[in-house]
Order: structure tokens, then C-alpha cells, then sequence
């Protein structure tokens, strides 16, 4: 039997601490490697979206609200802006595309976004289509609408069915417009973006249900007005530039001489991940070195305490031929098995437990994340935590190496 072999039959021979040994060293390995594997598809899911529109035009207010709540769809709009405000966009000649949200209402938390046709014409950064059906048609008139892959399968929806929005963006029970159905006419391919958590329909859509509620309130409290001729309004305008030069020119000029206010989503999403995502990253990565650090302690003890009981069992083969070296290798090996498990336990304990938790998830973060993608690094984690354990092991190794089996027999 080879030394390998021989090492692996002695882990086996204490098989509670081993199994404890390992979960301590897996459990120091998954750690970097969830940080890593979040911080990686977090930025990537963020920069992905915000890099296909080139300013977000909406109320005055914080940038970055505006524009996680109007591109990825995770936080509260600033508020509304008047539809000629949408209307001179689409004027002005270094406007490509201006694409108009309404938002206002969801279904069990997944947001009712009302546009336009421009939905299904926005493009990809390789210039396809963004947005496709897997099946049925896109709306065409008020209150028909297109569901996003993942809303669809969450709410059970199919071609046909319809359903009744409530107020509100968020999951919070709220007031049910069911004079207001809507019918799906469509259903969207899965992108892994924010789009797949969307209801989609005609803008026309938001105005009649809120106008609804506005002339309510105004019969409630006596004010005899109706909001009929009230011009309506958009939540926010996803624009795309003739060129990216114009985005810092546009977005000054928006600023400063209109009622909204204009983001440059790459711009606030940086800044975001510079300030916020990797400062805590850095820290998680010290917390799980400590892990990392307390494993091996944990393994030094194994191995010494093991090392201590065999003692006798060396000595006896020193004895009877074996050099010091074979020992030192036999007892390093120990090591070397116990690192090489610890790693690929980590390895499927941070993945499929991510893979749990995104399953389980009510986060949007988290329900378009995909645990078995590669990240880059992640080799670098696992090398150096095998390394790591590894190295552990020439401590007790050394010191076999140069006990006397003479003292040992004694």
C-alpha cells in the first residue's frame, strides 16, 4: 500500500474527529467563498442592467434610489414627473430612445411596471433584442400584460389568466383594484435580470387605475374635482444617448434647468460598489481568515494528539527499518487528506448552500443568482486554504521526525 493509502486508513481509524476536524476546515473554506461568489454575480447583476441605459430621468431626489428602483427595481421611486417632461426627451435630437415607467402597484410583491411599446425594442449591449417571449404575445391595449419568467412561475400564471394588482410595491397587503383586471397575453424568456421578477403593460394602464383613485379620494374628502384633465404622469424615463460623451452634458443640463433629475446608472452603481460592497467584503474576508485560522489550530491539535497516541506504533517501526523521513511523510499526509476533503466539502457546502438560499429567497438579489457559475479567484481561496491545512500538518510531521524511538519505547 502506498503512503497515501496508509494515511488515509489512519484518518478512517478516528472517524469522529476527522469528521469534526474537516467540518471546522470546510466551514473556514465555504466562507471566502460565499463573499466572493455574492460580491461577484452582485456586481455583475448590477453593472449588467445599469450599462444598457445611459440616464435615468426622474424626480428629484437620491440618485442611487433612482435608479435601483427604476433599473433593477430594489428600492422605492423618488417620486413622479410630469408626462412632458417624457415628451421633450424624446424631442431632443441626442435622444435615441426613451423609454417611460409607470409604477405604482404590484401582485404578492412583484412590481406592475406600466411603458410603451420601446419595452420590447430596448436592446442588449450586443444589440439583440433584450427582451423576448417564450410565449404569447405582447400587450396591445390597456390592461393586458406580459409576465416576467420568474413572476410567472412564482404566481402560477399562464396565457389567459388574469389577476387584479394592489397598491403598493412591496409584498405588504394593500388595497385590491379588482375592477381593474388585468390579462396576460405573454410570458418572458428568462434573462436572470430584474425583468423576470416584472408584470409589464401598457403605461395607459397605471394612469386609469391611479386616476381611479385620485377622483375616489377627491369624492371621500369633498373636493367635487376629477382628475380627468389632470396631465398624467411618469415614475421615471430609461434613456438611451447617440453617444455615451452626451451623458455628463445631459445630465447637468437636466439638473439644472428642469424639475427632475437625471443619473448616470453606471456612474451611481461604482460608486455604490467602491463604497459599500467591497469595504464589506474586505472585512468578511479577515472574519473568515480568523476561520480559517482557528481550523487550523483545530487541525494541529488532531494531528499532535494523534501523533502523541501512536507514538509507540512509530517508534516500533523505526525499529524494525523505517527512516525518518517515511514517518515524517505518514504523518503529513494525515494532513494532506484531511486538507484535500475540507476543501471539496467547502467547495459544495458554499454552493449548495447558496443554491438553498436563493431557492428560499424572497430577495431579488438572491432569486437571480446562479451558485454553480465560476468566479474568478475562487481557485486562488481554494489553493491557498489547501495550502494552508496542508502546511499545518508539518508541525507534528517535523517533530515525529525528530523524536528518539528509544525514548518512545521506553
Amino acid at each position: 500500500m502506498t503512503p497515501f493509502g496508509i494515511a488515509f486508513r489512519m484518518i478512517r481509524m478516528r472517524p469522529w474527529v476527522t469528521m469534526l476536524t474537516v467540518l471546522s476546515l470546510s466551514l473556514g473554506t465555504a466562507l471566502p467563498c460565499v463573499i466572493l461568489i455574492l460580491r461577484h454575480q452582485v456586481e455583475q447583476a448590477l453593472l449588467r442592467e445599469g450599462k444598457t441605459v445611459d440616464l435615468v430621468v426622474g424626480a428629484k431626489g437620491s440618485p442611487l434610489q433612482l435608479v435601483l428602483s427604476s433599473i433593477h427595481h430594489l428600492d422605492l421611486p423618488t417620486g413622479n414627473i410630469p408626462w412632458s417632461v417624457v415628451e421633450d426627451l424624446r424631442a431632443d435630437r441626442r435622444v435615441v430612445q426613451a423609454l417611460p415607467l409607470g409604477l405604482g402597484d404590484n401582485v404578492r410583491g412583484f412590481r406592475i411596471v406600466g411603458t410603451d411599446a420601446g419595452f420590447r425594442e430596448w436592446r442588449s449591449d450586443a444589440g439583440d433584442p433584450r427582451h423576448r417571449l417564450a410565449k404569447g404575445e405582447w400587450f396591445t391595449k390597456p390592461f393586458e400584460a406580459v409576465a416576467g419568467a420568474e413572476a410567472a412561475a412564482q404566481l402560477g400564471l399562464g396565457l389567459g389568466d388574469s389577476f387584479v394588482g394592489a397598491h403598493g410595491l412591496t409584498a405588504a397587503p394593500g388595497a385590491l383594484h379588482d375592477e381593474f383586471p388585468y390579462t396576460v397575453t405573454g410570458i418572458l424568456e428568462s434573462t436572470g435580470l430584474s425583468v423576470d421578477r416584472l408584470i409589464v403593460t401598457p403605461i395607459e394602464s397605471v394612469w386609469l387605475v391611479h386616476e381611479d383613485e385620485q377622483n375616489q379620494h377627491n369624492r371621500m374628502f369633498g373636493s367635487g374635482t376629477s382628475s380627468a384633465n389632470v396631465e398624467p404622469e411618469a415614475t421615471a424615463v430609461l434613456l438611451r444617448l447617440r453617444s455615451p460623451g452626451l451623458r455628463m452634458w445631459m445630465r447637468e443640463e437636466i439638473n439644472r434647468e428642469t424639475n427632475a433629475m437625471a443619473a448616470a446608472p453606471v456612474d451611481e452603481l461604482l460608486r455604490l460598489v467602491r463604497g459599500l460592497l467591497r469595504p464589506v467584503q474586505t472585512g468578511m474576508f479577515w472574519m473568515a481568515a480568523a476561520v480559517v485560522a482557528v481550523s487550523g489550530c483545530a487541525i494541529l491539535s488532531t494531528l499532535l494528539q494523534a501523533a502523541d497516541r501512536r507514538k509507540q506504533d512509530w517508534a516500533t517501526l523505526r525499529v524494525l527499518g523505517a527512516r525518518p523521513r517515511a514517518i515524517c511523510t505518514l504523518v503529513w499526509l494525515e494532513a494532506v487528506w484531511i486538507a484535500l476533503i475540507s476543501v471539496g466539502a467547502g467547495v459544495v457546502l458554499a454552493r449548495g448552500g447558496l443554491a438553498a438560499a436563493a431557492s428560499l429567497s424572497a430577495e431579488p438579489l438572491l432569486m437571480s443568482l446562479n451558485p454553480w457559475q465560476r468566479v474568478p479567484g475562487e481557485e486562488v481561496i481554494l489553493l491557498g486554504v489547501f495550502v494552508f491545512g496542508s502546511g499545518i500538518g508539518l508541525i507534528p510531521a517535523l517533530r515525529m521526525y525528530r523524536r528518539s524511538p528509544l525514548e518512545d519505547l521506553q
